[in-house]
């Protein structure tokens, strides 16, 4: 068996070419080690700022008596709650899912019916839990009475604020029913 011979031949052209597609593999091969860095250093960054908003705050007044989640955040959420509230007992832990999540990106004043039952009337606010949420740029106010689902409020906040929360734990049923359905618009 005979192997064909192969002829190069020596033209600088060639030689051009092949040292320009090395030399454009190298450089992509550069942009993506630096890129990988720089999104790792963002998500360390990210990261490390979770553990600060995370945590709820017992404030000195009754009105809020707690705070949680990031003090400078352009969303706040005031939360009216009552320690009997079966409901509201469900909101706390839909509330500390988010804050471990995305505590960045909203801040949460929870006020005790007990002990704030005037600010509740200032707001003409009757069950709980309550909430108002209200923005920086916007200086209307926005009440919803009764619960509000985790996937309502996951809404809300991304709809809001931009960060837009991954649910790790899907419900089972993605269809909202009516009554559940909050629509707050801020525009």
């Amino acid at each position: 068996m005979f192997l064909p011979k192969v002829i190069i031949e020596k033209d600088k052209k060639r030689y051009v070419l092949v040292a320009i597609g090395v030399l454009m593999l190298i450089i992509f091969i550069a942009v993506n080690i630096v890129l990988r860095k720089i999104i790792n250093f963002l998500v360390l960054q990210k990261q490390s700022l979770k553990s600060e908003f995370t945590k709820t705050i017992k404030l000195d007044s009754k009105c809020p008596d707690e705070q949680a989640g990031n003090p400078s955040a352009n969303l706040t959420i005031k939360y009216f709650y009552s320690p009997v509230c079966f409901w509201c007992i469900l909101e706390d832990q839909h509330f500390d899912e988010l804050l471990k999540k995305e505590g960045q990106a909203f801040k949460l004043e929870k006020y005790n019916r007990e002990d704030c039952d005037a600010v509740m009337q200032e707001y003409k606010l009757s069950l709980t839990p309550s909430f108002i949420f209200s923005t920086k740029n916007d200086s209307q106010e926005y009440t919803v009475d009764g619960y509000i689902s985790k996937e309502n409020l996951t809404k809300v906040i991304c709809d809001v604020t931009g960060y837009c929360l991954k649910d790790d734990s899907k419900s089972k049923n993605n269809n909202i029913q009516k009554s559940q359905k909050v629509k707050i618009n801020f525009q």
